[in-house]
């Protein structure tokens, strides 16, 4: 029967975070096409190499904790290796963060590219920062099946994917305006 409960709660709490009033992510903005030199495409092609090493770090870690959270989130058992793979899968967003925010945009863009490709790059360390703090609210549900925690685990996870997306969109329109391949 507390099982039942759980799933039921968990459920309602699932489908009442889809319902919220809280706005749509914005959209990046079209840029309109923006020349470059050679040089300076290289050099944005190589931030773009830049961000998406770090961005595969997390990721693998992010994708197992997911899968292993769906089955806890569903009502399933806790496995034993659950709160090692959410601590390093926050390690993992963590460390992306701090090696996102190492990376310098090169100087030589115009200043209308580097305002905007910071935007994608702050918003890439926030959506890091968010997702290490919903693995430490799904620690805590894990532990102690506290409801609060699950939503806040939801909440946090949300905010994270909303900064992603927005902040990759950012930096694939300024990839497109400078016709630089994905």
């Amino acid at each position: 029967m507390k099982h039942v409960l759980l799933i039921a709660l968990c459920s309602t709490i699932m489908a009442l975070s889809g319902c919220t009033k809280e706005k749509a992510p914005e959209l990046a903005q079209n840029i309109p096409a923006i020349t470059l030199s050679a040089a300076d495409k290289e050099k944005l092609v190589a931030f773009q190499k830049e961000i998406l090493s770090v961005e595969n770090l997390a990721d693998k870690a992010v994708k197992l904790a997911g899968d292993e959270l769906k089955n806890v989130v569903k009502g399933g058992e806790v496995s034993i290796s659950l709160p090692a793979i959410i601590d390093k899968a926050k390690a993992e967003c963590l460390l992306a963060g701090e090696e996102l925010a190492k990376k310098k945009i090169p100087e030589a863009l115009p200043p209308e590219i580097k305002i905007l490709l910071n935007d994608g790059k702050t918003g890439l360390i926030a959506a890091y920062k968010a997702y290490a703090e919903s693995y430490d609210a799904i620690k805590s549900f894990a532990t102690d099946k506290n409801p609060m925690d699950l939503l806040e685990y939801r909440k946090k996870y949300a905010q994270a994917q909303e900064l992603f997306t927005g902040a990759s969109a950012k930096v694939k329109a300024i990839m497109t305006a400078a016709g630089v391949a994905q």
